[in-house]
């Protein structure tokens, strides 16, 4: 993969970072062709999908933003963002495009408005998906995502906004009370 020299961050040589082979920073490497937000700038336009209160990092809102664009374009992913998504989320990219192609996300939607997903993990298991404020209730995501901090969503978060820029997401509507009946059943499985 081609590599491509972008601006320290703001202080990296007062902190005493040490740069790496080629007198470049980790961090100041991306690959040919990512999203504007890859080289330190802010995001061009915002994510289409109006259900988002939180934002996403804006390398996360700028790929795919660039990726609803080309499915508009050409009905299809190109490859260049492909390998983008591999880059920014690495294997969980791969496994949440799985789940898009066993077209496992639903979107349950209520009268009044309110929706959640559900995802069918490729264990077998349910999980419900809110991408308002970027929850799953899957292990991955208490651990990973909100303990550790080691990744920025959940295979199962990503597969819900791959779902969304595809349009590949089934649809299900049911009745206020069903919807809650469906959230507070995933609460007691949970507790």
């Amino acid at each position: 993969m081609t590599e491509v020299n972008v601006t320290a961050p703001r202080g990296a040589a007062r902190r005493g970072a040490p740069p790496a082979a080629g007198g470049r920073l980790p961090s100041q490497t991306r690959p040919r062709g990512a999203p504007r937000a890859f080289r330190g700038g802010r995001a061009r336009r915002p994510m289409a999908a109006a259900s988002r209160a939180v934002t996403l990092p804006a390398v996360v809102e700028e790929l795919l933003s660039e990726m609803a664009a080309a499915v508009r374009e050409s009905a299809r992913v190109p490859d260049e963002h492909l390998l983008l998504l591999k880059f920014v989320f690495g294997s969980s990219a791969l496994q949440a495009l799985d789940l898009v192609d066993r077209q496992s996300i639903t979107l349950i939607s209520s009268p009044s408005g309110r929706h959640v997903y559900q995802v069918l993990g490729s264990s077998g298991k349910t999980y419900t998906c809110l991408a308002s404020c970027h929850y799953c209730s899957c292990p991955a995501f208490a651990f990973s995502v909100l303990r550790k901090s080691d990744s920025l969503l959940c295979k199962h978060l990503l597969a819900v906004y791959l779902s969304q820029v595809m349009g590949t997401c089934q649809q299900l509507s049911v009745s206020d009370k069903q919807l809650t009946d469906i959230l507070l059943m995933k609460k007691n499985q949970e507790a």
